[in-house]
């Protein structure tokens, strides 16, 4: 029970070890035991809710000239620029895109801003590069926009807001500005972004040419930069698309491997074959947003440019991208059928996938789910009025706009026409319109309970409900990566499968698949997102006795004690409480619950009874053996010990800890954690002066407290400080008169130490603020 209990925390807070080893746009959720990969908002640099002005002021007095010069080249303009009362030096400058470049013959031009042209790794808010798009073909200013934020629900999408900018003191009005597809991008979406990422594209940037939307470039749909197999060599693909990023030592075998797989294999064994190759659902979720919205700036209408794929380096896996999508829900696109273009050869991506019975069934319920949650008449409404009334007075005080206020206005109306012209062809045509089957109350049951916490080889039971003829679990034991999948059983009205036992610290992820009667097979998912949107639970692990504990912890070291090489490292301590030696041999020390291996304690290492052990918590293995290859969080985490077998010898799990204090049993070996000067490879009792635990008089009470907490002295008089989790005194005061009341309804929740002095004796305590 005390790990079921422990996950269930984790799962809650949610665990430090899940926020640091998650992608910021991965979500747990404890209420309803899932883990969601969809976008959220952003409070820094891409804040949707604040437009930014930005400041470019160019040494160069002919800097338009040069910006006009270097069009195409990889040049840059030299310019300062000033954010928020913040300047960024030598900041690189050029014209960016292509018809919105090429098209536009006033100054209202699309711009890239280089943070790191000229200052490496200078950055803005943590980004080195700014998109920002002048809205050529959208008077709306809202369409790339609006389509960014809705997809990013089911896809990866880049982050956009808008910005107001100005040259050399001039106001050139407003823009969208978007996100860079890069690393930071790739690392926001991806378990690492060590994989490789190309763009459609040809690199000079120039493939194509324009069009407009529904114009047909010349180009367009000729079999070369939609995932075609071209052949062997590198010197195939290379002149369609432009490598961004990649660590591996032959990235183009990767393109040209998923290319010959999805080209080449017999549609029979399609099925088998592709998997190993793409991530098939990802590419099916990407068609159905682009199909749902009419993007004629993406893979399906174009068939090259305007959108990114990537091999992700954990399963090798390609994914396809969405990039650009100022021209979503235009006239020309408004009455696609669900299967625009799966007839053409030269659009393999959809051509192929959609000869297959499972996969074109699975593409329509994704895009089912698509038009039922992002194409709904209140919610798009709501958002068309929301948002062209946050930039209405930007957009009528533009002196650049490409199209005039009154374009701006009656485009808004446009839209939710185009919204809704797309919505009802899609929902008229007759395979999109075929009954689903129904699907709910799914969960999953072990010996500990509904949703408890299974032990490790321990089978789980799911179970769901739904009218279907035929009903499929599919599960992975890892956080990334293909699924496999069991059988259903009818039990009465419900659904019944049993899922392998796996071994301790798996995350298991798992949704269910619902096939109605009949030769088509339409079906319907649970969760709807899947398989971004998946249950999850974790395997536990046993407990046992041990001798060696965590006895003390530092996560914000900054000036106490240093490493061999003079580094302030976070630092952890074992001790062995025993009366014999103990070899730590085959060890681990974890803070991932859901990697009880990460980081192995060297062989041979023997604890002495009675002696202290320091494992520098650092990513640094250069400096030594007893480097660790992770950091503990100052903001809190889990951290355990893990025998040779996989048991937990010893754990801690911590909230947000202040710099430089110690978190230490207390008594030494034996009791809770608390806050204390460090005790760096000594004994806990021994920290100076202070008394630590305290009389318990002088205990704060409740603890937790909410809106405020007390603590009782002895004597004339008390002092005392409130210290938040960053080390800073918050509330400090002094008194004649106890017991004492503190306040701290305006405190968010976390750890704070609490300092009192009475008697001439300092006492210190753990004080916890939960709301």
């Amino acid at each position: 029970m005390k790990n079921s209990l422990l996950w269930a925390c984790a799962l809650v807070v949610p665990a430090a070890a899940a926020a640091q080893t998650l992608p910021q746009h991965w979500h747990l959720n404890a209420e309803t035991h899932r883990l969601t990969t969809a976008g959220e908002n952003d409070n820094g640099l891409y804040d949707s809710g604040v437009i930014r002005e930005l400041h470019l002021t160019f040494p160069a007095a002919n800097y338009w000239n040069l910006l006009t010069q270097n069009y195409g080249t990889a040049n840059e303009v030299l310019a300062h620029l000033e954010v928020d009362g913040t300047s960024y030096d030598s900041v690189g400058v050029s014209f960016k895109g292509q018809t919105s470049y090429m098209m536009v013959n006033g100054q209202k031009k699309s711009f890239s801003i280089k943070l790191d042209a000229f200052v490496p790794d200078q950055t803005l808010l943590g980004y080195e590069t700014l998109n920002l798009n002048n809205a050529f073909q959208d008077p709306s200013f809202l369409r790339e926009f609006l389509y960014l934020q809705l997809i990013r629900t089911h896809v990866p999408a880049a982050k956009a807001n808008f910005v107001r900018l100005f040259l050399n003191g001039e106001d050139w009005g407003l823009y969208v500005n978007v996100q860079q597809m890069n690393r930071d991008y790739l690392e926001e979406w991806f378990l690492s972004n060590n994989g490789t990422l190309w763009r459609a594209d040809s690199p000079t940037g120039t493939g194509g040419g324009g069009g407009g939307p529904g114009g047909g470039g010349p180009n367009w749909g000729d079999g070369t930069a939609a995932l075609n197999y071209l052949g062997t060599a590198d010197s195939d693909y290379t002149p369609y698309y432009t490598l961004k990023s990649t660590d591996s030592t032959d990235p183009w075998q990767l393109l040209i491997s998923t290319c010959d797989v999805l080209e080449n294999t017999p549609i029979a064994g399609l099925e088998a074959a592709l998997p190993a190759v793409m991530d098939v659902d990802r590419a099916l979720w990407f068609l159905a947003c682009e199909n749902a919205f009419g993007d004629d700036d993406g893979y399906i209408f174009k068939g090259k440019m305007d959108y990114y794929v990537y091999v992700d380096a954990e399963t090798g896996r390609l994914t396809p991208l969405e990039y650009d999508g100022n021209s979503v829900l235009v006239q020309e696109t408004a009455n696609w059928s669900p299967f625009y273009n799966a007839n053409n050869a030269n659009y393999p991506l959809i051509n192929r996938l959609m000869q297959v019975p499972a996969y074109r069934q699975r593409y329509l319920a994704h895009l089912r789910t698509v038009v039922d949650e992002l194409l709904g008449v209140s919610e798009t409404q709501g958002l068309l009025d929301v948002w062209s009334d946050f930039i209405d007075a930007q957009v009528q005080s533009d002196p650049k706009k490409i199209y005039t206020y009154a374009n701006f206005v009656s485009e808004q109306t446009l839209l939710t026409t185009r919204f809704n012209q797309r919505r009802n062809a899609l929902q008229t045509n007759p395979e999109f319109a075929t009954a689903s089957p129904t699907i709910s109350g799914t969960s999953m049951a072990c010996a500990a309970g509904s949703w408890g916490t299974p032990m490790p080889g321990e089978p789980v039971t799911v179970t769901a409900t739904s009218d279907a003829a035929e009903v499929r679990v599919y599960y992975s034991a890892a956080l990334a990566g293909n699924f496999a999948s069991v059988p259903a059983v009818a039990t009465g009205g419900g659904w019944q499968a049993v899922l392998p036992g796996f071994p301790s610290g798996t995350a298991v992820r798992f949704y269910v698949e619902a096939k109605a009667a009949g030769a088509v097979g339409t079906r319907a998912y649970d969760p709807p997102g899947a398989e971004h949107d998946v249950y999850l639970y974790a395997v536990g692990a046993p407990t046992v006795a041990s001798d060696i504990v965590v006895n003390e912890l530092m996560a914000a070291n900054t000036a106490t004690v240093v490493d061999e090489a003079g580094d302030y490292a976070d630092w952890i301590e074992l001790f062995n409480r025993g009366a014999a030696a103990v070899d730590l041999t085959g060890y681990h020390l974890s803070d991932n619950p859901w990697n009880v291996t990460k980081w192995e304690l060297p062989a041979g290492t023997v604890v002495q009874p009675g002696a202290y052990l320091i494992v520098w918590a650092d990513e640094d293995s250069a400096q030594g053996p007893l480097h660790a290859n992770f950091k503990l969080s100052a903001a809190g985490e889990e951290l355990r010990l893990y025998t040779p077998e996989g048991a937990v010898a010893d754990e801690v799990v911590f909230g947000a800890l202040p710099q430089d204090l110690g978190y230490a049993r207390m008594p030494n070996g034996l009791g809770d954690f608390v806050l204390q000067d460090a005790t760096f490879a000594a004994n806990n009792e021994t920290a100076g002066t202070t008394d630590f635990t305290g009389s318990a008089a002088l205990l704060p009470y409740p603890n937790p407290a909410r809106n405020a907490f007390s603590f009782a002295f002895a004597g004339a008089t008390a002092t005392y400080r409130l210290v938040d989790p960053a080390g800073r005194s918050i509330a400090t005061g002094r008194s004649t008169h106890s017991p004492v009341t503190v306040q701290v309804a305006d405190f968010a929740s976390g750890v704070y130490g609490l300092e009192v002095e009475a008697e001439g004796v300092r006492h210190r305590a753990v004080l916890h603020i939960a709301k």
